[in-house]
């Protein structure tokens, strides 16, 4: 799918962010999302998918910072500085912030987080 293809199918995205272009897929009740050229993608666009994750609540869809640590924990992962944490088996999520989740009804949901390989 080309970022093209995401205009034809799903027409403007809902989200237009400094790194990302974010469409729904009503059908499939998945997120496609377009990383813009140059933000970890050496000059290319990037297109992914995910499970589409609808906010407990529209008006404050991420959650505290406390939720934010706490669903870290639970992935396994510590943390190492204010923005930074570490897995068990070296792998980093850098830049993390509440923005980088979604708090459904059920539980907190990372969307956007940047990891790396050890």
């Amino acid at each position: 799918m080309t970022i093209e293809d995401c205009y034809k199918k799903y027409g403007e995205p809902l989200y237009v962010g400094s790194k990302h272009l974010i469409w729904k897929d009503k059908e499939q009740n998945r997120a496609f999302k377009a990383t813009r050229p140059g933000y970890l993608t050496g000059g290319s666009v990037i297109i992914t998918s995910q499970p589409w994750h609808e906010p407990a609540d529209a008006s404050s869809p991420h959650p505290s910072t406390a939720e934010m640590i706490e669903c870290l924990q639970r992935f396994g992962f510590s943390q190492v500085n204010s923005n930074d944490w570490q897995h068990a088996n070296g792998t980093m999520a850098r830049n993390v912030k509440p923005g980088d989740f979604i708090k459904t009804k059920e539980r907190v949901v990372p969307i956007d987080v940047h990891l790396e390989k050890p």
